[in-house]
């Protein structure tokens, strides 16, 4: 029996089929196939069911299965402790982060992060919340960076800034001449989205909900998975969508014009850096949380001090 068996065995149980499970393993079908039938032989007792579709582990196997989940996570927290007992900033740091973070947060750290540590590889994939997490739960990330808090059994939450949320409004919306405007003055009728899954729509969508602003159904829905896509839509059809605070950094002039903040208390997101308690990478998330904190804007520093309305 050996570590890479238990290794395959995981990823065929998670992805319910040898073919996939040997894609995300970087092996050939063939290979991983007679690694798992030289470990049942072995064990003389069979592991998977290959007759059901998608394939499913027997009784015997989930047994097995639970107890490989255990020598594996122990495994991983033994090597990450090697490299914290040598004080060691290399290695693969594996990210997953939301996109309607990512677009804005990533171009001000990675360049800085990169530079001062040039030998810790930041592998980053966009997620969606729900992904990010199953993603650490099946050890196939390190870390995430989302909106929190998340309440979620077996995740632990860094909090690194709060954000508010903005207007960005077209100059042919009532709302333009204000200087300010207050969430009770939406209108959901006027109100661009995201795409179902992205939690950013779900926070307007509940700021819509608390605040009793007008929900009726709208006569033209069009759905994003991109924030700058939904600004453009109100660029050219007017309305208008909610943004990340982050927007500030990438925005001209011109653009500046339309955004308008909400009056105190305004709503906020907050933004945390999240891990699977089981693992350790300390010193690579510490390194990384230093450099973010380090280049954020001083506006969104000074949210912590500011009355905010949370919106998770």
């Amino acid at each position: 029996m050996t570590i890479v068996q238990l290794e395959y065995l995981l990823a065929i149980y998670r992805h319910k089929s040898f073919s996939k499970a040997a894609k995300k393993s970087f092996v050939t079908q063939p290979t991983l196939s007679m690694q798992i039938q030289n470990l049942e032989n072995e064990l003389d007792i069979i592991l998977f069911d290959r007759s059901k579709k998608p394939i499913q582990a027997t009784d015997q196997g989930i047994r097995f299965i639970k107890q490989a989940e255990r020598i594996l996570d122990e495994v991983v927290e033994m090597e990450a402790l090697a490299l914290e007992l040598k004080n060691d900033l290399s290695g693969n740091l594996r990210m997953g982060i939301i996109p309607t973070v990512s677009s804005f947060l990533m171009p001000l750290f990675v360049p800085a992060f990169t530079q001062k540590h040039p030998n810790i590889h930041l592998i980053t994939k966009e997620l969606i919340t729900d992904q990010v997490i199953e993603y650490l739960k099946n050890d196939e990330l390190d870390i995430g960076i989302v909106a929190t808090p998340l309440a979620e059994k077996g995740i632990d939450e860094i909090p690194l800034y709060n954000e508010s949320m903005l207007a960005y409004i077209s100059p042919d919306n009532k709302l333009y001449k204000k200087k300010s405007i207050t969430v009770s003055d939406l209108d959901y009728e006027d109100i661009w989205l995201l795409a179902e899954g992205h939690c950013f729509r779900s926070q307007v969508l509940e700021i819509c909900k608390t605040y009793h602003t007008n929900t009726t159904e709208q006569s033209f829905i069009f759905e994003s998975g991109s924030i700058e896509t939904l600004m453009r839509m109100v660029d050219v059809n007017g309305g208008l969508t909610l943004v990340p605070e982050l927007v500030f950094e990438y925005l001209d002039e011109d653009k500046l014009k339309h955004i308008r903040r909400f009056t105190n208390p305004h709503p906020a997101r907050q933004i945390s850096i999240i891990t699977a308690r089981k693992k350790l990478k300390n010193l690579q998330i510490n390194a990384l949380k230093n450099i973010i904190l380090e280049k954020l804007p001083t506006y969104l520093k000074a949210n912590e001090f500011v009355k905010i309305i949370p919106v998770y």
